[in-house]
Order: structure tokens, then sequence, then C-alpha cells
């Protein structure tokens, strides 16, 4: 499981043709990249979901430029949760969700950005 040390919105944009905000998290384990997490209020309920997980391998010493020698962002999101021991990657996956719109006020900031455009 993924430990959350913190999360933010970065921004709001549009993934596969979905109004999203890209929330930055840092990872609270020593090691774990930091996540851009794309999240969604889905239809027909506006319900909030993760619907993209990338890994930001991003390093300002090595990324300053076009560096092709390694892939700074990978798109995790068919992976990200397929790892854990003792639960599969859905139940995984739910609890991270859980916890990242548990996280502060990002949930009902969230939903106020999202639902009102979905």
């Amino acid at each position: 499981m993924y430990a959350i040390q913190d999360a933010k919105i970065r921004r709001l944009t549009e993934v596969d043709g979905l109004a999203c905000a890209e929330v930055e998290v840092q990872p609270g384990n020593a090691g774990d990249p930091s996540l851009l997490v794309y999240v969604a209020a889905t239809a027909p309920t506006n319900t909030l979901e993760i619907v993209r997980v990338v890994r930001n391998h991003s390093d300002a010493v090595l990324d300053w430029y076009n560096n092709n020698m390694h892939t700074a962002f990978e798109d995790a999101t068919e992976t990200a949760f397929e790892n854990s021991e003792g639960t599969t990657a859905l139940e995984d996956k739910a609890k991270f969700q859980t916890e990242l719109f548990a996280f502060g006020l990002l949930g009902p900031t969230l939903q106020r950005y999202l639902v009102g455009q979905a």
C-alpha cells in the first residue's frame, strides 16, 4: 500500500475527454516515487474516481533538458496497485482512493472543482 505524506491539487486538466484534477502525492515511505494522480467525477453519479496514475521519477538535475536516458514519468495506471500482499489490486486501489480523498480537505475541494464541471 502506498503511504501518503502529502497531497495537493496541481491543476485542472483533461484526460481522455474527462475533466480531471491532477493531484501530486508525496510518498510516506522512503524510496517510493511521487505520484501524479488524475481524478475525475464519473457519470452518472458524479462520484470521484482515480482514472490515471503516473509515477514521477523526474529529477531536477537530470530532467532540466530533454533527457531520453530514462523515463521521468511512467504511466502506472494498470500496475500501481498490483503488488500488495493479501489484497487484490481493486481492494488496494479502493483503499488508496479512500485515504487520498480523506487527506486534509482534498476530497471536498475535488468535489467542488469537479462535480460542478461534470
